[in-house]
């Protein structure tokens, strides 16, 4: 976010905070959204990863979804770099790392690594001040991870056909 947006933005009293929480749950709507797309499959996984997730503990599944509502109408208000800049803005240092393994594990999910996602990612790890080396050893530990998952699920569909 440019200095000239940040003095507006308080200016105008719109400045928006978000908790940890959110920040990174905004993140992840930003990375659903990233593609022009938005999957039921990359909703459903930002659910159940965001769950998983330590600080999400005393979060409802209701809970997570009405953050995500209210962060994808955020998102159209303002658009996906403003989303990213204002989650950045709020998120402590010590869940960047996190923010974007996420990103990358949502971007990831359904096989397909498009231009527009490759440009969000890259921008990602540059706003969250991260290096291009630990922003290239999350992602290719991401895609391996998502690259064996799809050959078990491969495997796991061939061995049902034939049990039929």
């Amino acid at each position: 976010m440019s200095l000239l947006n940040k003095v507006f933005e308080a200016y105008n009293g719109h400045r928006v905070a978000f908790s940890q929480q959110e920040a990174i749950a905004a993140i992840a709507v930003s990375a659903i959204a990233s593609d022009g797309y938005l999957l039921e499959q990359e909703t459903e996984r930002v659910i159940v990863l965001l769950s998983q997730m330590e600080m999400f503990k005393s979060y409802s599944e209701k809970q997570i979804t009405n953050m995500l509502n209210r962060l994808l109408n955020t998102l159209t208000e303002k658009g996906i770099n403003n989303l990213v800049d204002l989650a950045n803005d709020s998120l402590h240092p010590e869940y960047k790392e996190t923010a974007f393994s996420l990103a990358t594990d949502i971007i990831l999910v359904d096989g397909v690594l498009s231009s527009k996602e490759q440009v969000f990612l890259t921008r990602l790890f540059q706003v969250l001040e991260m290096s291009t080396e630990k922003a290239s050893t999350i992602f290719k530990a991401k895609l391996e991870i998502h690259q064996v998952s799809k050959k078990q699920s491969k495997r796991y569909k061939t061995y049902q056909n034939s049990e039929q």
